[in-house]
């Protein structure tokens, strides 16, 4: 078991690399923070050795003043670059990595939104990415630099006597084992501090988007007890970190005392026979000390490197999901003809929802899908639109099989209406034209208001077609958002129109004039759409009843009013009425 977690774990740190080389890391700003950080500790070499000078009372101003003045500044001025080039660093990890991780986000699936809370991505994106910018520059870089310093110390120390060397080496172990042992305990703290922040994050999140279910209810002792639970957790995770983490500071102070007792005893020693001058032993202390602070901050290191470990697997998971191909296939010359499913297989368990699914929606027409809920309807419309992809079979409008478009490309050619009419923060006109790459005159978006029946709603409004529609289109009741996201689908005219209930939150006279006005711009051209109402059914040329993944019955809203019972009941009563 512990080999197969090995195993795992370096298939892991493979993807992880190779998504930090994807992300393009500022590698030159890397290597020149690590020069500068290099020229530091040579420079602190010589402070440390001026110093040991002074305090053994060489006061000598052009041998030791000068000099040790000369190398303060120089540190202090290395420093600051350094300071400001890490970070530069980490401004730059943390902005090329969003960037790359959003780019991969956008260009993912739409299933992997249907298997993945969105609002958790929030967290990949802000607190998982800081995170792994903090591995980058406070553990690998880190790692190497702290190294380079410490070989440096040795090699000093190894000018003073190589047995004063050999005897600062078999001190080392005991901080090794100490910094090991504390950086597992916290490691586990840390970890849980990490996961029930992630927790809270996504809950408050969830329930902040759902107020109007929650007040709807009368629940909001429930979600305050909810979300209050999440926020005692938290809290209770984080105050055992904290007591750890003071624990652990008088665990260093007692070793770090024990080393400073070892450290005078040994140094004396040499000191005493003569191997060391007085400046020679206090730098030695000095510089011992260096060595154990080192010691100390790798045990840091591996601290923030299984903490940070979490964070690198979420977001090297996402880098490493399969990503859409928008690009890839044929341009869309001409789309027309008939709409064929051949033999389409889909599903999204073991079972599956179509199994050799046939059906053929005719060109030129308006069909409307009909039957009971989970008999596949919306997902019909959202394999038409390659927001899936058959398991099995193929799709063909005229002849020509969809697979073989690019899905930008093909994609550009429908207009796809759907039901929760999704919309973004910002004014009605930012939604209208969302998508359009070429500017829209007033004009024409009053044009499309007017047919979608939403104008005089907004000619009511103070800013018109500027006044911001909240998020997710709050400010706005469920019709007018349906009507909005139809004027913004004749914004996009295509000779195929995808609608899923993009009328069933409209009132019966509002229904009545959007389907005037698709029906006019559509005459000739084909739409689909799902519908449950009688109005919107009757518009129908076409039908088409699934039930359970097949086609129970297809045919015109007479024909089919006594052939499935399905239908017999939703159309006889209007149909009655027309006669």
């Amino acid at each position: 078991m512990e080999r197969r977690e090995e195993v795992q774990q370096k298939g892991i740190m493979k993807l992880f690399f190779s998504m930090l080389w994807k992300a393009r890391l500022p590698y030159l700003w890397i290597i020149c923070y690590m020069a500068a950080a290099m020229v530091l500790a040579n420079v602190g070499i010589g402070v440390t050795e001026y110093t040991a000078e002074l305090f053994a009372g060489n006061v000598s101003f052009s041998g030791v003043v000068l000099p040790f003045l000369i190398f303060t500044l120089a540190s202090l001025g290395i420093a600051g670059v350094s300071g400001l080039l890490s970070g530069f660093c980490k401004a730059r990890i943390n902005r090329n990595l969003r960037l790359a991780l959003w780019g991969k986000i956008v260009r993912l699936p739409y299933a992997f939104y249907e298997e993945n809370r969105p609002k958790e991505l929030l967290s990949r994106i802000t607190t998982d990415v800081t995170a792994v910018s903090q591995l980058i520059m406070q553990v690998f870089v880190e790692i190497f630099m702290t190294g380079y310093g410490t070989i440096l110390v040795f090699r000093q120390i190894y000018s003073y006597d190589r047995e004063l060397m050999l005897t600062l080496l078999a001190m080392l172990p005991l901080q090794i084992l100490i910094s090991v042992m504390a950086g597992r305990l916290q490691f586990g703290l840390r970890d849980e501090v990490n996961r029930r922040q992630a927790e809270l994050t996504g809950s408050v999140a969830e329930r902040t988007g759902q107020t109007m279910l929650i007040k709807s209810f009368g629940t909001e002792e429930k979600e305050e007890a909810a979300v209050g639970s999440r926020m005692r957790g938290y809290y209770g995770s984080y105050i055992r970190n904290s007591w750890v983490t003071n624990l652990l500071t008088p665990t260093y102070a007692i070793a770090g005392a024990m080393q400073f007792i070892i450290l005078v005893l040994v140094g004396r020693r040499f000191y005493a026979d003569g191997s060391l001058s007085l400046a020679q032993w206090v730098a030695y202390f000095a510089f011992a000390n260096q060595i154990i602070n080192s010691l100390t901050a790798y045990g840091g290191y591996w601290t923030t490197f299984r903490a940070s470990q979490g964070s690198a697997l979420r977001i090297t998971k996402v880098m490493n999901e399969k990503e859409e191909d928008l690009s890839t296939g044929d341009l869309v010359e001409c789309l027309s003809g008939d709409i064929v499913f051949h033999d389409l297989v889909f599903g999204f368990g073991e079972e599956p929802l179509f199994d050799h699914l046939n059906l053929t929606i005719p060109s030129g027409k308006a069909t409307a899908v009909i039957g009971p809920s989970g008999s596949g309807k919306t997902t019909l419309l959202n394999l038409l639109d390659r927001l899936y992809e058959p398991e099995e079979g193929q799709i063909t409008i005229g002849n020509q099989e969809i697979g073989h478009f690019s899905r930008k490309a093909y994609r550009s050619a429908l207009t796809y209406i759907t039901q929760e009419a999704p919309m973004c923060s910002g004014s009605i006109r930012d939604n209208l034209v969302f998508g359009m790459e070429e500017a829209v005159s007033d004009e024409r978006l009053q044009e499309v208001c007017r047919l979608a029946g939403l104008w005089e709603f907004v000619e009511s409004l103070p800013a018109g077609l500027d006044t911001p529609v909240g998020e997710a289109g709050g400010k706005l009741s469920g019709g007018q958002r349906q009507k909005l996201a139809v004027a913004r689908g004749m914004l996009h005219p295509s000779g195929y129109l995808l609608m899923d209930e993009g009328t069933a939150a409209m009132d019966t006279v509002a229904r009545k004039d959007v389907w005037d006005s698709i029906g006019s711009l559509m005459r000739g051209k084909t739409t689909v759409y799902v519908a449950h109402d009688r109005q919107s059914v009757l518009r129908a040329e076409h039908i088409v009843v699934l039930d359970k993944g097949r086609v129970a019955a297809e045919g015109s809203p007479v024909e089919l009013v006594g052939s499935h019972p399905y239908v017999k009941e939703l159309l006889k009563e209007a149909v009655y009425e027309e006669e």
